[in-house]
């Protein structure tokens, strides 16, 4: 068995270098399909954990009437806590937000120019378990009667939402095409090989060889170019989202850069079987064609 591994190997191989421009097509069409394949997912995973940040950061706010007291507002705070799905209820009184304003704004803008009361409502911050309880949560705190205005940015995470699956769908479009775009290019670059050695094939077969001898150096010859198309979108991809990553977590702090090493494993490895896969399959097509052809 070794034997005739080894003598698979070497036909594989020699194949290779026979065709050097042609599998160097193969290998360039492999690597950047599966890279734009590992772009797109990572695409996906970093929308996705941006999207699951801030909707796990959301807060409603809601604003009373000027004239509510604060008995009446802590009643009111009481009302909003035991509501379903309320997680936490911040309260902000007009005087502490008219303090805070003022510190804040107060050497920029004559304040006491401009006005002479305060403007500003009492407001409550409230925390919900999950973002999809949100608009349940708006409706129920805007009937409570002094309320009178409640904000939230559902609509800011439904759109993100909706980003995330048009990305998804379009990504998949294109990576089918790409993916059979390669194929048909690992196909016929293994199949010029299998015409060039049509005599070769055809010694082989009188001697008595089957058609599954025949068929391995091909089959190798394509899982050789789908490994080191896969292996070089790999290194490609690695480096250079460490390299954006970086930079991005450098000059925006605040945004959450996905950065599961469990997960990039998987899709690293992914690029590797990937191209594997086309390799296998490509071969198994080509050199099948031709052996029927023949026969």
């Amino acid at each position: 068995m070794f034997s005739s591994l080894e003598f698979f190997t070497i036909e594989a191989f020699r194949s290779l270098r026979r065709g050097t421009l042609m599998s160097s097509v193969a290998v360039v069409t492999i690597a950047v399909s599966l890279s734009i394949f590992g772009a797109f997912l990572l695409l996906i995973m970093n929308l996705s954990n941006i999207v699951g940040t801030v909707s796990s950061r959301l807060d409603l706010v809601a604003y009373t009437s000027q004239n509510l007291s604060l008995e009446d507002a802590g009643a009111i705070q009481i009302k909003i806590a035991k509501l379903p799905g309320v997680e936490h209820v911040e309260f902000t009184s007009k005087a502490e937000a008219w303090k805070k304003f003022k510190e804040d704004f107060g050497g920029k803008v004559d304040l006491g120019g401009a006005l002479h009361d305060n403007p500003l409502p009492h407001t409550f911050a409230v925390r919900v378990r999950t973002p999809e309880l949100l608009p349940v949560a708006a409706k129920a705190i805007s009937d409570l009667g002094v309320i009178d205005e409640v904000r939230y940015s559902g609509k800011l995470i439904d759109r993100m939402k909706s980003l995330v699956s048009a990305v998804r769908v379009g990504g998949i479009s294109l990576i089918a095409l790409l993916s059979f775009a390669t194929l048909l290019i690992v196909v016929n670059t293994i199949r010029l090989t299998v015409i060039a050695r049509e005599t070769d094939i055809y010694i082989m077969k009188l001697v008595g060889a089957t058609n599954t001898f025949v068929k391995w150096p091909f089959i190798i010859e394509g899982l050789i170019l789908g490994l080191i198309g896969g292996g070089a979108s790999f290194l490609i991809l690695k480096f250079s989202y460490e390299s954006v990553a970086a930079r991005l977590g450098a000059a925006l702090p605040f945004l959450p850069v996905f950065n599961d090493q469990f997960a990039l494993t998987v899709i690293y490895a992914s690029l590797l079987i990937g191209g594997m896969g086309l390799g296998l399959i490509g071969g198994y097509i080509s050199v099948s064609r031709a052996l029927k052809n023949e026969g």
